[in-house]
Formats: C-alpha cells, structure tokens, sequence
C-alpha cells in the first residue's frame, strides 16, 4: 500500500524533508565540486565573511656562484597575487499547504521536497560551472547578484595577458587559434603549459595537466573519449602503433558549462573545453553553513508548513596558470 504523505503529521513531515534533503546531498552527482580542480574547504563559524587567499611565495629555483672567502648571495623572495573573496547566501522556501495536505496530493508534496533537497547543491554546482562559462569575463550577473570572476592580476580566468608580481614577462592561457577539440588542439593546450608556465620572478616552472573538461555536447565527449580509450595512435593506420593520450588525463563531462547566466541552454559554448592541472589549482570553494534544511516557523494564518533550505560560502581563483 503507497505512503499517504499527505496524512504525514508536521513532525513526520519534517523528518521527511531532512532526510529528503540529506540523501540528496550524498546521491546528486557534483561534477565540478569533485572534479579535482576546486579546492573544498570550510571556513569556521564566528571568522568573519570574507576570507584571503594567497599564491605560494616564489623563492630562486637556482643557486648563484660564490667566489672563494665571499658571501653567498641571499636568495630573491616574491610574494605572489592574493585574492580576498566574501561569501554570499543561497537560499529558497516551499510551503506544503493545507491543501495539499488535506486533498491527498502527495505527488506534488514530495515534488516540492525533492526540489528543495536538490536546489543548493544544484546551485553551487551552477555557480562552480560559471567560472569556467564566462572564464573570458571579469564578471557576471545572477539573478540580480553581480559574480567577481577576476583573478589576483584583475584580468578575467582566461587572458592572453596575465600578469606576474615580480617580473615583466606576461602568459596567456587562451588556446592558440581557439580551436573546437581535437588532437592537434590538445597538443597546443600541453605546448602552452610547457612553454608558457611561469613563477613569479618570471622562471620557466613545470606544470602539468591532468583533467580534461567539457561540455556535455556529444560530438566534443567522443572526441575526447576516442583520443583517450584508443588502442593506437588515433592519426596511424598501423594497429601496434602505442597511443601516448590512453588513459592520460581524466575526462569531466559537465553539462552547465553551456548555459547562459540563469542555467538556459547556451548553444554558442557547446565546444568550450579546458585543460587543467589538478596540482596547480587555485580554484577555492570554502563553505560557511554546507547546505541546510529547516523548519520556518510561521505566526500567519495560512496554515502552510513552510521548509527553508540554504547554503552560504564563497568562491575564489586567484590565478590563471593552472589552466588553459
């Protein structure tokens, strides 16, 4: 016999939209959260809301020669870009109405609760995609809410002219030609890491990729997965031919990355991908309150049993390097 939800008295309801919201929280698939490159953490309760990150300070990479009975030259020591991120609240209500309640219409209650479980998590995972849909943006709009996306040097995620702190030389992170995926592209990605990776006294530094991200357009994934899953070279005829991409990177399929600033369909970024270094990240997601549910009590008359779900945390990328 189905369960009358309808019939549920406020505290089983309650109990319902918690665990609801939890099983949710452990069951959505949270693409950017986990794809490697966001750095998670939690910012402690009465620290205030706004929270500085910092680049790693940049030492010599290479001694100097000390001539016999002389001092040895002190080593340079640079401080790197630093970004200062304040956190903001998400946050909607439902109400299960009388009714609702006294009508039986238990579809439409545990529609509304799978919402409020799903609509946090949904929303930062929205929010994390973002950075990367207007990576070439110094900023967005949503829903009224004005986005920072610059990095430390006030250049948008993607520029052909980041900055260093200690020295003149500059680096783009922009894909050459900006090209849809494709083998040749991917080897223009790897070139610009390894030519184009810099510390901050303007040293060539290794930084190596490890994630392919893309957008879920059908056309992009396979390319991606046939490079990587390929037995040969995928450009040889020759069957023995070893193929040096088989299992080199890990592929994130995202299906937010091509949406406009609301989640719509966004067909104009449906061959966006990037390639990321996991090591190198310096994408940070800190969490003030992890997403919550709660009852909201409520002095009117309506006689509604109104849920409140919520999150508040910040987002923040101090540089470009990580990143192409």
């Amino acid at each position: 016999m189905p369960i009358q939800v309808s019939s549920y008295s406020l505290p089983q309801m309650t109990d319902l939209v918690e665990r609801s919201f939890q099983d949710g929280l452990q069951t959505l698939p949270m693409v950017m959260k986990n794809s490697g490159v966001v750095i998670l953490d939690t910012m402690p309760k009465n620290s205030g809301d706004s929270k500085l990150f910092a680049e790693r300070v940049t030492t010599d990479q290479y001694a100097s020669v000390r001539d016999e009975g002389a001092v040895a030259e002190a080593g340079a020591v640079q401080y790197g870009y630093e970004k200062v991120a304040q956190v903001y609240t998400i946050a909607k209500t439902i109400g299960i109405t009388k009714r609702m309640r006294v009508a039986g219409k238990d579809r439409a209650i545990l529609d509304e609760i799978t919402n409020l479980s799903e609509v946090c998590p949904n929303t930062q995972e929205l929010d994390l995609s973002h950075r990367l849909t207007f990576a070439w943006s110094t900023s967005y709009n949503y829903k009224g809410s004005s986005r920072d996306l610059t990095t430390g040097d006030n250049r948008a995620l993607i520029a052909t002219n980041h900055t260093l702190t200690g020295s003149a030389t500059t680096y783009s992170n922009q894909v050459t030609g900006n090209p849809a995926f494709s083998k040749g592209a991917l080897e223009i990605a790897e070139k610009s890491f390894v030519e184009g990776s810099f510390d901050n006294l303007g040293v060539k530094i290794a930084v190596t990729p490890s994630v392919l991200i893309t957008t879920d357009d059908p056309n992009t994934v396979n390319e991606v997965r046939q490079l990587l899953n390929a037995t040969a070279d995928v450009n040889s005829a020759n069957s023995g031919t070893s193929n040096v991409y088989k299992s080199k990177y890990k592929h994130v399929v995202n299906p937010r990355i091509a949406t406009d600033s609301n989640g719509g369909v966004d067909a104009t970024k449906a061959k966006y991908w990037f390639l990321a270094s996991e090591r190198a990240s310096d994408f940070y997601m800190c969490e003030l309150e992890t997403p919550y549910t709660e009852l909201i009590k409520s002095n009117d008359s309506s006689e509604n049993w109104n849920y409140l779900a919520a999150a508040t945390y910040l987002i923040s990328i101090v540089t470009g390097r990580w990143i192409r």
